[in-house]
């Protein structure tokens, strides 16, 4: 294959890598656009208040604090006894 050739063939491929790159944020948004329409109906089926939706927010918020805490926790206890062990 000669030198020009090659370079044609990986400007093509380049340019699909820029399309393909292109599609694939698109589809990222239109999933989160459908996700977000179907978070919309569930919110308006249950007919939830944009109060109760914070405070839903701010427990999950409050979770996932404590999860990582008590993973950072045992995580500690089990370098702990690791020292205690080797020591």
């Amino acid at each position: 294959m000669s030198v020009e050739r090659i370079n044609s063939q990986l400007k093509k491929v380049r340019e699909q890598i820029a399309q393909l790159q292109a599609k694939e944020k698109d589809l990222a948004e239109q999933k989160q656009m459908a996700e977000d329409a179907e978070a919309m109906k569930i919110i308006r089926k249950y007919k939830i208040s944009s109060e109760r939706l914070q405070m839903l927010n701010k427990l999950s918020e409050d979770e996932v604090r404590n999860l990582l805490q008590k993973r950072e926790q045992e995580k500690e206890g089990s370098t702990n006894e690791k020292q205690e062990i080797i020591g």
